[in-house]
């Protein structure tokens, strides 16, 4: 369970104060800092001063309140919320309303076979699907699970299209910066909303939050892409960014991937992007092609325990990678640009 969703469902449970959420909760200070501004700027969650501390707790609004029922709901059951209300679980949720085989919605969805076959037997597991054939194998919704009901009447009160999900990308800024920029960017923003992170320092104002990060020195734009790649809000949100913005020096980052042994890793990761979108011109992607390593390497540990969509092959093959991300979330974030 990623920091948002743990920091929502304990929120639909009853408020509480960012001091308690910090003491209860294992991530970070600056972590729990940064997704409470997200959650709020998203209008799931309200904040308001009692007794000189900050409380916070789900908005009142008729979508917060019932996906506090629906996290809620999901606990109880021993269902995970946020693999539930992801983007990809929900699409093949709302098609078991029809009869199809799994190749039936592979087709309709856009998914792989293994992904869609993935869900489903989350679904399955969940009691929240019923079998109903083996050969082909055909499911349907479990209609009289109250997750289900749930589920159905928010959906059916969003039917303008909006989804039901948190957005991949992030809505504030981040800047990399050194102490005598950040001393600087300090008072220019005093009025403006920033915070600095890991040490919880954070001012509200009514522009974007200005996420800074400091550096012993300048961080170059390559450099900053190679750190950000390693991680989960990189690849489906900055890294994409960055590639769109056209300011990457590839040779450059090109020279920097191989001194740090990550030419499989961006090379594999360029290549997904442009098989997405035609970002990157293809003699960048052969020129990394042309060096891949003979040591295999993982690209995104921290998502191994989430397995593979059965996508990845050919990018497994070509790359010498293996490789966990999902590629739903990094074609959200590609189509957001």
């Amino acid at each position: 369970m990623n920091a948002r969703t743990a920091i929502f469902t304990v929120l639909s449970i009853k408020p509480h104060k960012i001091s308690e959420l910090i003491e209860k909760l294992p991530y970070s200070q600056y972590t729990i800092y940064k997704t409470l501004e997200l959650l709020a700027t998203n209008g799931y969650i309200t904040k308001r001063k009692e007794k000189g501390n900050v409380i916070v707790e789900t908005s009142k609004n008729y979508n917060s309140q019932k996906l506090r029922e629906i996290y809620i709901k999901a606990l109880t059951y021993g269902i995970d919320p946020e693999i539930l209300l992801r983007e990809s679980t929900l699409i093949i949720w709302n098609e078991l309303g029809k009869t199809k085989t799994l190749k039936e919605l592979q087709k309709s969805t856009g998914f792989s076979y293994l992904w869609v076959r993935n869900i489903v037997i989350f679904l399955l597991n969940s009691d929240l699907a019923i079998l109903k054939k083996r050969k082909p194998m055909i499911v349907i919704l479990n209609s009289e699970h109250e997750l289900n009901i749930l589920l159905k009447q928010y959906i059916e009160k969003k039917d303008n299209n909006k989804k039901i999900y948190y957005e991949g990308t992030i809505p504030f800024e981040r800047l990399i910066k050194t102490p005598t920029e950040i001393e600087e960017i300090l008072y220019q923003k005093i009025d403006g909303s920033l915070t600095i992170k890991d040490t919880g320092f954070i001012i509200r104002g009514e522009d974007k939050l200005s996420v800074l990060e400091s550096v012993d020195s300048k961080l170059s734009l390559e450099r900053f892409f190679l750190s950000e790649i390693k991680t989960l809000e990189g690849v489906e949100d900055f890294c994409i960014k960055i590639i769109a913005s056209e300011k990457l020096n590839y040779d450059r980052l090109f020279d920097l991937a191989k001194e740090m042994e990550m030419v499989n890793i961006v090379g594999c990761y360029l290549n997904i992007i442009n098989d997405l979108k035609k970002m990157v011109k293809s003699a960048v992607i052969m020129k990394f092609q042309k060096n891949v390593s003979k040591q295999k390497v993982m690209f995104l540990k921290s998502e191994k325990k989430f397995g593979k969509g059965g996508w990845e092959d050919k990018y497994e093959a070509k790359w010498n990678v293996d490789l966990y991300l999902d590629l739903g979330s990094i074609r959200h974030g590609v189509r957001s640009i």
